[in-house]
Order: C-alpha cells, then sequence, then structure tokens
C-alpha cells in the first residue's frame, strides 16, 4: 500500500487545485492528490502547441480565493496559465501532498473498511473519500487512419506536441477545424513552407478583441481591487448570457449574425466565404474564437481542403475526395473524448463499473454524486453535465457541496452515504428535458458532447449562478446512509 488517506483528489488541473485549496482552509487537511501528469496545470500543463491560449477572458479564468492583478493580456497563453497555477499550488503547499506521475487504474469501494481502494500505476491508495477531477479535454482522439504507420514523418496529437517541434520549413497537414486547430494554424503559418488545413465541417467563429494589458491597467487592478471586481463581473454578465443563448436555449441568432458580419469583413472570397459558413446553430458545436484565424487562411502559404482525410498513401496524405497531399508532418488537432472514460475504472457497490451500468447515458446527481457509489464526487469535467462556460469554476462550486456533506456525516456520526438512484435519475430526466431543446442536441450537427442516447452528456442544465446556488443546497433525504 502507497498510503491511507482521507480524502483523494485525482488530477492536477484547476478544479484539483480548487478543491485541495478549499478544502485545507475548511480545515480538511488530510488529503493527497495523484496525477498522471509531471506537474500542476491539467490541460495548460499537458497543452503546449503553438498559438495556445484559454478562450475565457483571463478576468474571470481565475481562482475566485486567488484573484490575479497581472495577468499580461485580456485572455493570455499557456505558459501564463500554467504558471499561475503552479504558482497557487506551491503557495497553499500542494507539491508536498501530490504523487506526479501516479495514474489511477481501477477504485472499488470496500464495505469492510468504509473506504475506496484506488489502485494506481504507483501501488494501492485506502481513502474514505473519491474525488475524481480529471478533465473533459484530456483523452485525445486519434482517427485510425489506414495506412498512417507508414507515414515517414513526424504524426502528433495536438496535445501531444513534441518538444521542440516548430514546423520551421515544412509542409504541415493540420486535421480538424475546432478551437485547437484555429489556434495553429495562424502559429504554423509564419514557420511552415506550407500548411494544408483539413476541414469537415466549419464552425461559427466570433472575434476575440485580445490585446495585451499596459503597464497602467495592470497598476491599476494591482492597487484597487474594486476595479478588478468591476471588470470581473462585466464579463461574467457577457459570458452568463452567451452561455444561456447558445447552450441553454436557442437564443443564438445574435451571436450568428455577429460571425457572419466577423466572416465577411475578414474574407472577401466568396467561395471560401461558403465553406466556412457553417450549417448547423450557433452552440451545436463549441463556437470558437480568434482574431488571427481568418487572416492565416488567406495567406499564400496556407490552404482550407473542406474534406476529412482518408488515410495515407505512398506516404501521402489522401483525402475522401480522393485528393493526395505530400506533406512532411500530420498535426491530429482532432478534439478529444468528452470526460474521457474514467468513470469505467469505478467499480459500483454492486461490482458492475459505473461506465458499463449507465450504458452510454452518463449521468450524475448535480453532476457530482453516483448512485452506487459512497463518498465518491465528480468534479467538471468527468461529471455528466458538469461543463460550464468557465471551467476553472466548478472545483470552486464542488468544494462548496463537499463541505456541506463533510459537515453532515460529522454531524450524525456516519461514515459514509450515497446518493439514491431515483434521485440521480430525477435530476438526469429534468437536465435532458431542458438540454433536448438546446443547440447541442437540437441545432443540426454531430459533437462531442453527445451521448450514446442522443442526449447532452456535457453541459450543466444552466448558468454559472445556478450551478453555484444548486451546489450550495445539500438535501440529505435524497442520499441513503452506508
Amino acid at each position: 500500500m502507497v498510503k491511507r488517506t482521507k480524502i483523494l483528489i485525482v488530477g492536477s488541473g484547476g478544479n484539483g487545485i480548487s478543491l485541495a485549496v478549499l478544502l485545507d482552509k475548511a480545515g480538511h487537511s488530510d488529503f493527497t492528490i495523484i496525477t498522471k501528469h509531471g506537474d500542476f496545470g491539467g490541460a495548460w500543463f499537458q497543452n503546449t502547441y503553438p498559438g495556445c491560449e484559454v478562450d475565457c477572458a483571463s478576468s474571470v479564468y481565475q481562482f475566485g480565493f486567488r484573484p490575479n492583478p497581472d495577468w499580461s493580456a485580456l485572455f493570455v497563453g499557456q505558459p501564463e496559465l500554467m504558471a499561475y497555477m503552479q504558482r497557487v499550488a506551491a503557495e497553499n503547499r500542494l507539491y508536498e501532498r501530490t504523487l506526479f506521475g501516479c495514474e489511477m487504474t481501477h477504485a472499488r469501494w470496500n464495505e469492510a473498511t468504509a473506504c475506496w481502494q484506488v489502485e494506481t500505476t504507483a501501488g494501492l491508495i485506502e481513502a474514505e473519500h473519491l474525488m475524481l477531477a480529471t478533465g473533459f479535454l484530456e483523452e485525445a482522439v486519434i482517427p485510425d487512419l489506414p495506412g498512417l504507420n507508414t507515414f515517414a514523418g513526424p504524426a502528433f496529437h495536438s496535445s501531444q506536441w513534441p518538444e521542440g517541434f516548430s514546423g520551421e520549413g515544412q509542409r504541415i497537414a493540420v486535421i480538424g477545424s475546432g478551437s485547437s486547430a484555429i489556434q495553429i494554424v495562424p502559429a504554423l503559418q509564419e514557420r511552415a513552407v506550407h500548411v494544408w488545413q483539413f476541414q469537415r465541417t466549419p464552425t461559427w467563429l466570433l472575434p476575440k478583441n485580445n490585446r495585451l494589458l499596459t503597464d497602467a491597467e495592470r497598476q491599476l487592478l494591482a492597487a484597487s481591487p474594486e476595479e478588478m471586481e468591476r471588470q470581473r463581473a462585466e464579463v461574467f454578465e457577457q459570458e452568463e448570457k452567451l452561455w444561456q443563448d447558445t447552450f441553454v436555449s436557442m437564443n443564438g441568432a445574435e451571436y450568428e449574425r455577429q460571425a457572419r458580419i466577423y466572416l465577411e469583413n475578414q474574407i472577401a472570397d466568396p467561395e471560401l466565404r461558403r465553406l466556412l459558413t457553417p450549417g448547423h446553430a450557433m452552440g451545436c458545436k463549441r463556437p470558437l474564437v480568434s482574431d488571427n484565424y481568418y487572416n492565416s487562411l488567406i495567406q499564400d502559404n496556407v490552404t482550407l481542403v473542406p474534406e476529412g482525410v482518408a488515410g495515407i498513401r505512398d506516404g501521402s496524405l489522401v483525402t475522401t475526395g480522393g485528393k493526395s497531399f505530400e506533406v512532411d508532418a500530420i498535426v491530429f488537432a482532432t478534439g478529444f473524448y468528452f470526460g474521457g472514460h474514467i468513470l469505467h475504472l469505478v467499480e459500483r457497490r454492486d461490482g458492475q463499473t459505473v461506465g458499463g451500468w449507465q450504458a452510454g447515458h452518463p449521468r450524475a446527481y448535480k453532476s457530482v454524486s453516483v448512485a452506487g457509489c459512497p463518498n465518491l464526487y465528480l468534479v467538471g469535467g468527468p461529471a455528466p453535465n458538469g461543463q460550464i462556460w468557465n471551467g476553472l469554476y466548478p472545483g470552486e462550486a464542488v468544494a462548496t457541496y463537499v463541505l456541506r456533506i463533510l459537515e453532515h456525516l460529522h454531524d450524525k456520526g456516519l461514515r459514509a452515504i450515497e446518493i439514491r438512484e431515483e434521485a440521480e435519475l430525477e435530476w438526469k430526466r429534468a437536465a435532458d428535458a431542458l438540454l433536448d431543446k438546446a443547440p447541442v442536441v437540437a441545432g443540426g450537427c454531430t459533437n462531442y458532447s453527445l451521448d450514446d442516447t442522443g442526449h447532452n452528456k456535457a453541459a450543466w442544465p444552466g448558468t454559472l449562478r445556478s450551478m453555484t446556488a444548486a451546489l450550495s443546497d445539500f438535501d440529505a433525504s435524497k442520499y441513503d446512509p452506508v
């Protein structure tokens, strides 16, 4: 056995950091963090591709308990975000309570000891409470292209960027057209001989309006917490409305209009505009934001290819339309399996895995508690319907909920509680009823948010305010003691 701990947190991204810090501040210091990564940062540790930056304004994409007046831009890049998270982890002494390079491989509840027995690549850990904060965009999807093993050059997923690879002087294929691709293409355009971007489906894109903050602006934020909070509140309201209109309802027409105007202003060629115009509702796929993507497409060394890739033949990349391209490197900006498969590694009390039992329709009460799994808490990414516009926030919201449960267990002298299955199903039915009317399901496209039954497995069914309210309220009648 590696160790025994009261609380085991799996994951070292923003949500894992929030959980650990807020638990510690509340007096629950007996916790251990494990992560397959080599440091803190989560997605910002894993993704190092050129051009990588956040698409949520820095003023709100930060820990509520550690506001940062020192951001260099309205939307900052990966190195700055990772450094911020690692600084917060160091300030709160999380490094000495973390096992790096340690991946969870299985977890089962031990009735006799009322603990989770968690198998890891470093050995067995026993914990009274298990909290999964492993992210929703960390399990890469790489298409199984015929002949890929015969390709002589580098071929890699955007989240597995080789150290030192710049694309300088090379002919590069970028497969995909989502949020990573639109950052990678402009960055490679500046260095590569030629970039071909292969697009199966266009996505709505809005301007980011990013810029560096001046020294005077940063000094003002450092000197005036009130001004920093005012700016945060302003962005918060904008993002709440965007999320409500484009993910929770079908009110995205105004954003579509803005996106069309932006496209027309940036792309003069009517044929290229046609290829870049989506045929689905705003919000069906994750909307994109960029200030330089469209401009990169009109450069002489970039070509948009509106076809998928069928495979590799005779060393060349071949599209579904039969076109052939000689390239030196292939970048798969092909996305992720939303939430990963970690729930297939967790056994319910009846011996079935959560993933197997739920049979392609993942669910959890309030996105946190899973039937058949005492003292298990899902946070953000692996949590069905746990996604919200500010992906850094669920750790804070769930920490509030966890503290309510820990207080209840202490007050009642209980060792563990478990959500009732009917409560879990009732909550999921209500979430599906709302989200089935929203663009992810009804918007006319395929996307990574749909589960095997056609429902939205990703989005929280409401705004960040509603998530805060729901996870501030613990109803013990929905749970049974174990």
